[in-house]
């Protein structure tokens, strides 16, 4: 009796054995695939990752530079020959940059991969590696300009807050400022300090991406649009007499004035609060959260960049009015980040096309050849050109006759909004806004947002470290 298997049964073993290889390897290229899309970065730049000794051990980890060529980070040696990394500039670009000490942040750690590889001539790394010198890694050179970002730190002062400016039509990240801030240089020795979870001004968080604000009157950007789609055109009226009374709640003009009749432009143009009070309770509240969340509110950032907070808008069926009222002067449960606030003005000025914002702009090896060239990316449009006419004219008029009026601009033509936002009880303590961009007479425009904690007016202090971070930029 035949005990061998036939060519049948053969055929079909073989065909069950390929499908499962078939199907094993296809679910390993599925697996890879969503590894390098997704988690292949936290692998690389774990600390428990030995590949980062071993490139380190061959490479010079390379420099980063601002786009007009300043160093700000670079690799240096000690008086014992040890190579430590130093920044310049100490605590100008540290929440942009990061650092190298304690673990690693900001473009260090996203980009530490690339400046630990050398893209000189084989030639060269060949020659290095039997001499036993490193190789010089590649640099990163980021957007930023040096001396806008000086600027909008020295503008800064001693307040605390954020400033970032985006170029419209790029999304590429000019100016980026924290305060408080830290030096990446004592990173290491200063740890305990720097990282103490019971201080919240430590330092270490960037408040230009995380911190969150009531918005105050910039706000009535957003509240002027829920207007305009509700009602189809820009016919307002209102006869302000310094306050707005809504359930058992009040709600005042700035100083309590009285700003009399008025058009949409004139309470745009004046901050009338009373006015927009009155406006947000009209708002039907579901399309008013609509244009909110078309706007960005509730929902992750679209940029590149890694980490940004949600900015929150909340109101419902079952929301008093008297918040309502609040939420539509940019106060109530309304927070903001300024990154989101720059943005949403970066879209005014661009004709309604959200840009994604970024910070790194390009690779480039030590020999001066880009490696790697970061290309501007469009969102969305978030705005019609008829809505962008509008605010632009409104914010126009803040500037012209507006509450920002006294602030000099120079020869710019600057559109914006000031905001004076309350963010306690006692509400003599509040919070100083400036949101809004600048255009030279060659049409380059600049985007900016601007928060100075516990500060005063928009319109004595934020508004007037925007025209020094506008001057400073039109002027290279």
């Amino acid at each position: 009796m035949n005990h061998y298997p036939n060519k049948k049964s053969i055929r079909k073993e073989i065909y069950i054995t390929a499908g499962f290889f078939s199907l094993f390897f296809i679910g390993m290229i599925i697996y890879l695939i969503g590894f390098m899309k997704n988690d292949s970065k936290d692998f690389i730049y774990n600390s428990y990752n030995s590949r980062f000794s071993v490139f380190a051990d061959d490479v010079s980890r390379g420099s980063i530079y601002t786009a007009d060529g300043v160093e700000i980070a670079k690799t240096s040696k000690d008086s014992e020959g040890k190579e430590v990394r130093v920044y310049p500039d100490d605590r100008l670009f540290c929440h942009a940059v990061g650092y190298v000490g304690k673990g690693m942040s900001g473009l260090e750690a996203e980009y530490s991969f690339d400046l630990l590889k050398s893209h000189i001539s084989l030639d060269e790394q060949i020659n290095n590696s039997l001499t036993g010198t490193k190789s010089p890694g590649d640099s990163l050179y980021t957007t930023f300009d040096y001396e806008t970002q000086k600027a909008a730190s020295d503008g800064l002062k001693m307040f605390d807050g954020a400033v970032i400016a985006i170029e419209p039509s790029t999304g590429k990240i000019i100016a980026m400022v924290s305060k408080p801030d830290y030096s990446p240089n004592t990173i290491a020795e200063k740890w305990e300090e720097i990282n103490d979870s019971t201080n919240k001004n430590t330092g270490l968080m960037n408040r230009a991406t995380n911190g969150s604000y009531p918005p105050g009157s910039t706000f009535k950007i957003i509240t002027t649009l829920a207007y305009l789609r509700a009602t189809g055109n820009d016919d307002f009226s209102y006869n302000c007499r310094g306050n707005f009374k809504v359930d058992d709640y009040t709600i005042h003009c700035s100083g309590n004035k009285s700003h009399g009749q008025e058009d949409l432009l004139k309470a745009f143009s004046n901050s009338c609060n009373s006015a927009y009070a009155s406006m947000g309770v009209e708002l039907d509240r579901d399309e008013f959260t609509k244009t909110a969340e078309d706007l960005l509110f509730n929902t992750t950032l679209p940029t590149m960049l890694n980490n940004t907070r949600k900015s929150s808008f909340k109101i419902d069926d079952d929301t008093k009015e008297s918040i309502v009222a609040q939420t539509a002067i940019g106060q109530g449960q309304t927070a903001v980040t300024p990154l989101h606030m720059c943005m949403i003005v970066s879209a005014i000025a661009n004709d309604g096309n959200l840009m994604k914002p970024y910070m790194a702009d390009k690779i480039v090896s030590a020999n001066g050849e880009v490696i790697s060239q970061t290309e501007p990316e469009s969102y969305d449009t978030i705005l019609s050109q008829n809505e962008v006419n509008l605010l632009n004219s409104y914010m126009e008029a803040v500037v012209m006759d507006g509450t920002a009026e006294k602030v000099d601009f120079g020869d710019l033509e600057v559109y914006g909004k000031t905001g004076t936002a309350e963010y306690t009880s006692n509400k003599k303590l509040t919070h100083s806004w400036f949101v809004g961009y600048a255009k030279n007479e060659y049409g380059k425009k600049l985007a900016i947002a601007v928060i100075m904690e516990s500060a005063g007016y928009g319109s004595k202090y934020a508004a007037p470290l925007a025209a020094d971070v506008f001057n400073a930029y039109f002027d290279n």
